[in-house]
């Protein structure tokens, strides 16, 4: 956490002082900065996804339900992620889109969980 916290703060000391003479670097320094962190978040994530599949093999789970959420939690941080980058760079409408996208995106994920669960709600109501 230390090493992306000093990055976050050089970058942001940098990009102020290169920003009065040359702003096109100061956005670029950004976008390096945001992707230098990203692969330090792409460890730890990679962390987690090999403690959560063990867990998973040890335990009789669905891996299915636990793919799904998986595969939400990468497009909200990859959303996230790409709309920041579009937002530093003034491209608020294009954040907005890419934001608007993720969303539904997570929305069509979801629609087999809440087949699932509708069907589980109507064996409980009917009984």
């Amino acid at each position: 956490m230390l090493k992306v916290g000093l990055i976050g703060i050089l970058v942001t000391f940098l990009s102020m002082i290169c920003k009065k003479e040359k702003g096109e670097y100061a956005v670029l320094m950004g976008i390096g900065a945001v992707v230098l962190i990203f692969s330090f978040v792409l460890v730890q994530v990679q962390q987690a996804m090999d403690f959560l599949q063990t867990l998973i093999n040890l335990l009789p789970l669905d891996g299915g339900a636990l793919t799904i959420l998986f595969k939400m939690l990468g497009i909200t941080y990859i959303g996230e992620f790409a709309s920041s980058i579009c937002k530093d760079a003034g491209y608020t409408s294009l954040a907005g889109q890419i934001e608007l996208f993720a969303k539904i995106s997570i929305l069509v994920l979801s629609i087999p969980c809440i087949g699932n669960i509708l069907e589980l709600l109507d064996s409980f109501l009917v009984s």
